[in-house]
């Protein structure tokens, strides 16, 4: 009798320790799934801008720019055509004179637009460029070249 006890006992420690087990990897694969899904999100914490052709094989087909700055943020794309003037990328501007297209997006935080610049009728080198301010109120800029031939 005391032997039956003994064997009851001992089953219920080992039911109650895999219980506590199974429940310990719940709760941790939960708490692991939101930390996740917190810290692959691209717009949390985060301030950055992405900036790209839509087809870099094919420029023509207009850039995309992201926006995770977290706050709608208005960006100024223009198209400008190289000169002997620019020294790359530091004279780069939309306020140029030699700006041959230009247009304003306001774009939400954590989406995206696409601009479909008209292609000059002039062969040479162009540059495509995104001028945003960051959340600090400063004035940033990307740009990207193609050539026209």
């Amino acid at each position: 009798m005391t032997n039956d006890k003994f064997w009851n006992s001992r089953i219920s420690l080992l039911r109650l320790a895999e219980i506590v087990i199974v429940l310990a990897i719940i709760i941790s694969g939960f708490i692991l799934f939101a930390y996740e899904r917190e810290h692959n999100n691209p717009d949390y914490q985060k301030s950055w801008v992405a900036f790209y052709f839509v087809d870099p094989g094919f420029p023509a087909k207009g850039v995309a720019v992201e926006n995770h700055l977290g706050q709608e943020t208005s960006f100024q794309l223009c198209l400008v055509p190289d000169s002997d003037n620019l020294i790359e990328p530091k004279d780069l501007s939309c306020t140029l004179s030699s700006v041959a297209q230009f247009v304003t997006k306001n774009i939400t935080a954590g989406s995206s637009e696409t601009w479909l610049y008209p292609l000059p009728d002039k062969q040479g080198k162009y540059w495509v460029v995104a001028e945003y301010k960051d959340q600090e109120n400063v004035l940033r800029s990307k740009d990207l070249s193609f050539d026209i031939k």
